[in-house]
């Protein structure tokens, strides 16, 4: 690692340009049921209407434009406020907030202004693994803005960047 590596700027990949009511595929996932979670919260959408991935990779991506407005310190979650008021809210793994921040690395700052497709945690799923919990990366709506979206459940593979509402 060289002296400035470490002030890179994490790479945004060019995905092209969202829409501000779009909602996309965080990362290159397994689209799987929230009926199968293990968590009732998330099972059964108590706060809000949710989809949930299998990850293939090890970052995770804002699913929307917006404002970054809760990054929780610990990386396991984040949430996005999009332009209309829309509230969605990313999850990564159930109960990982036991985890203390170990296996997740944070790459954005909370308050930032996110584009759909930038990267927000990294994380290292063999930890949440090894720590015997659930790696399911979930999104949910929280708040409905002015155009509030609806997910396509559609189950399968979903690649970073596909439109999900």
């Amino acid at each position: 690692m060289g002296l400035f590596d470490r002030f890179k700027k994490e790479e945004t990949l060019n995905l092209g340009t969202y829409d501000d009511n779009c909602v996309i595929a965080p990362a290159d996932a397994e689209l799987v049921d929230v009926k199968n979670l293990s968590d009732i919260m998330f099972k059964e959408e108590m706060m809000g209407p949710s989809v949930a991935f299998k990850l293939k990779g090890s970052k995770v991506y804002s699913p929307s434009n917006g404002t970054l407005e809760v990054l929780y310190p610990s990386g396991h979650a984040f949430a996005v406020r999009m332009k209309d008021g829309t509230g969605l809210l990313v999850h990564i793994g159930i109960n990982t907030v036991k985890l203390k921040g170990k296996g997740f690395k944070t790459l954005a700052v909370q308050g930032q202004t996110v584009k759909a497709g930038d990267p927000i945690v990294e994380v290292d799923l063999k930890t949440i693994k090894n720590a015997g919990l659930d790696d399911t990366v979930i999104l949910i709506k929280t708040e409905e803005g002015s155009d509030p979206p609806s997910f396509k459940k559609k189950l399968g593979k979903v690649k970073l960047g596909d439109i999900i509402s």
